[in-house]
């Protein structure tokens, strides 16, 4: 029987020992409430008849106060306290009757014809009182006849009385004998039934739960204690002891196990320290940045082998990707942009090696936009500035020949003349010069178109080196990156969080140069600016240089109309002349200004193509900074020759010929 059946069983016990105490109580009440209804009846019968006497005694009582009254007023009260107490016996008699048992109704009612025989005659007595006097009432009631009748009556109540008290006698005895017998039975079955169940728990918890259990329990220790030798007692019963035996066979059987298990597991601890030994040592190397240690030894056991063969492929994985990452660093280093990422990674390694390569593609054709477009920018300063140069020269010589211009007019003046039989060859003269100058500010215009392509060259550069600034930022961002992912890495990425730092210092140098780039093309665009409104300013003085020329034709029409008039058109001459002169200055201090930006233009311009062939983008070594050079080629100088003609048509040979001695180069 299983432990929960015999604490069940004495758990019936009890109960059976309760329902029976259970019954027994509830048939001892039963029987005590008969009991004691007996009892009560008894009781208030013996209250009525005890109640009936003490009424009569009233009404008696209230009789000799009529008897006593000296007159009917004073008599009725006590009339009327008659009347109540016999009413009060006649309730009295009729709350009793139900009380009464069968064998003593015989004596009840005689005792309800004397009841009324008394009130008949106490009732007369009251009226005789209040209504006659209260003498006639002492004649009718206070006589011996009365009396004698009253006291039968009184003696008949007391009997009644005593019967009743004795019957109460009989019936307390009797509450008090059942009451004794029922608690003598109760106790005697509830002691048994204790003494029942006291035994039966006593034996099975003494000879089926604590003895075993504490055998088993000495067992369990002896197994905890280390000896395995024990036998355990109680395995084949078939209650929860027998369960907690074979549990604890199970327990030795497992630590007869465990202990074959520990020297296995000794052994293996062994082996483990050394692959942890063989762990640190290339641990630590990979953390001085040497990843050529590897573990070599074999374990005899598939999982530290397979562990030993994980960690050297790891080591030699970050090996692989940093050499790689530190050749082409290097290569970045050096200027040589052609180098990339070889090989094939995974994860983290297979993105570093996608940006590296990304990276270095849009440097490559970065820089070589760049290079173009500065082999561009090179060439047409160098252009612009041997233009200026030969526009220096003839603004020089244009100023020599205005001079002379001065002193041919002087000798115009001595040989005014002739200027009737000239006029038509001045004519033709001067429309040469009008022909000439609309080709000077053809020329201007030119240099002006060629100075806003210059700027917005300049502009253009500007651009790209945002675009440099923009790849310089990303490679920061992307050694950022890999200095973040080297740290998570830990002591195994400090050597690759050494390169993503050179790769930054690298990405904030290159930011740095486009940052002296920009600077140097936004100084250029300004100075182009500057000569673009110098250029401008000179076609501005050669188209009044044109107007000018006008004038002097509209002058010479003048002379051969009227040489009266010619006195006056030489002043004319004369006064635009020298406002020529003075033109012709000015533009010659803003040609030299030109000039002077031009040159600083193509300085730097030099110096970017410099800096830019640092950088080896291709296959191909980097080409030398080419200079072009064009040899501006002189142009005969319209108000030359035409200041030549008049000379001649006005002074002769003469003065032609001192024209002609002066061998200096037109503009």
């Amino acid at each position: 029987m299983k432990i929960r059946g015999k604490i069940n069983l004495i758990v019936g016990i009890m109960s059976v020992l309760a329902v029976a105490v259970t019954g027994m109580s509830l048939v001892a009440v039963s029987k005590y409430n008969e009991k004691f209804h007996q009892y009560e009846n008894v009781a208030k019968r013996a209250f009525y008849a005890e109640r009936l006497n003490r009424l009569v005694t009233a009404v008696v009582m209230e009789s000799r106060g009529i008897y006593a009254a000296p007159t009917i007023e004073k008599a009725k009260p006590f009339a009327e306290g008659i009347r109540k107490n016999l009413d009060k016996i006649d309730t009295l008699l009729a709350d009793w009757r139900p009380l009464i048992p069968a064998d003593t109704k015989a004596s009840f009612d005689t005792l309800v014809a004397r009841a009324a025989e008394f009130r008949t005659f106490r009732v007369e007595t009251a009226r005789l009182g209040e209504e006659v006097s209260p003498q006639a009432g002492n004649e009718q009631g206070n006589t011996d006849a009365n009396r004698a009748n009253r006291k039968a009556f009184q003696e008949q109540i007391d009997g009644v009385v005593d019967i009743n008290l004795k019957t109460l006698e009989v019936v307390t005895a009797d509450v008090a004998t059942f009451e004794r017998s029922v608690i003598i039975t109760i106790l005697a079955i509830a002691g048994l039934g204790l003494i029942a169940g006291i035994g039966a728990a006593f034996y099975i918890a003494t000879n089926h739960l604590s003895r075993p259990i504490l055998e088993l329990t000495g067992k369990m220790k002896q197994l905890a204690g280390g000896d395995l030798t024990a036998d355990v007692p109680f395995v084949g019963r078939k209650d929860e002891i027998g369960e907690m035996a074979e549990a604890v066979q199970v327990f030795k059987q497992n630590g007869l196990a465990v202990r074959d298990l520990n020297a296995q597991e000794a052994v293996l601890r062994e082996k483990s320290a050394d692959l942890q030994s063989s762990i640190g040592v290339v641990v630590a190397a990979a953390a001085a940045g040497d990843f050529t240690k590897r573990i070599g030894k074999d374990y005899e056991n598939d999982d530290l082998n397979r562990f030993a063969g994980s960690v050297n492929e790891l080591v030699g994985s970050v090996d692989a990707g940093i050499a790689e990452t530190r050749r082409v660093i290097a290569s970045l280093a050096a200027g040589d942009l052609t180098q990339s990422m070889n090989g094939h990674y995974q994860g983290a390694f297979a993105e570093l090696q996608k940006n590296v390569n990304e990276t270095l593609s849009t440097l490559q054709k970065t820089l070589r936009e760049v290079r173009v477009t500065t082999d561009s920018i090179n060439g047409n300063s160098s252009e612009l500035r041997s233009a200026a140069d030969d526009l220096s020269k003839r603004t020089e010589q244009q100023a020599a020949a205005l001079e002379e211009t001065s002193a041919a007019l002087d000798q115009i003046t001595v040989a005014v003349k002739s200027s009737t039989e000239r006029a038509q060859e001045a004519t033709v003269m001067v429309n040469e010069a009008k022909h000439s100058a609309a080709q000077s500010a053809a020329v201007v215009r030119n240099a002006v178109d060629a100075m806003g392509r210059i700027e917005q060259a300049s502009s253009e550069i500007g651009q790209i080196t945002n675009v440099i600034d923009e790849i310089a930022f990303q490679t920061n961002l992307l050694a950022l990156n890999a200095g973040v992912e080297a740290a998570r890495a830990g002591d195994a990425g400090k050597g690759f969080a050494v390169v993503a730092q050179e790769v930054r210092e690298l990405a904030q140098r290159a930011a740095s140069a486009a940052k002296d780039i920009k600077s140097l093309i936004s100084k250029s665009g300004s100075e182009v600016a500057t000569g673009v409104r110098l250029v401008q300013e000179t076609g501005s003085a050669l188209g009044e240089i044109e107007e000018r020329v006008l004038k002097i034709n509209d002058h010479i029409h003048s002379i051969a109309t009227a040489a009266r008039e010619q006195s006056t058109g030489l002043s004319e001459v004369s006064t635009a002349v020298n406002q020529m002169d003075q033109v012709t200055q000015q533009n010659a201090a803003m040609v030299e200004e030109a000039n002077a930006a031009t040159h600083k233009l193509s300085g730097e311009a030099n110096n970017l193509a410099s800096l830019i062939a640092y950088f080896k983008v291709d296959n191909v070594a980097a080409r030398p900074i080419a200079v072009a050079r064009e040899t501006a080629q002189p142009v005969a100088s319209p108000a030359r020759r035409m200041m030549g003609n008049v000379a001649r048509a006005f002074g002769g040979g003469g003065s032609a010929a001192a024209v002609a001695k002066d061998d200096w180069e037109e503009f």
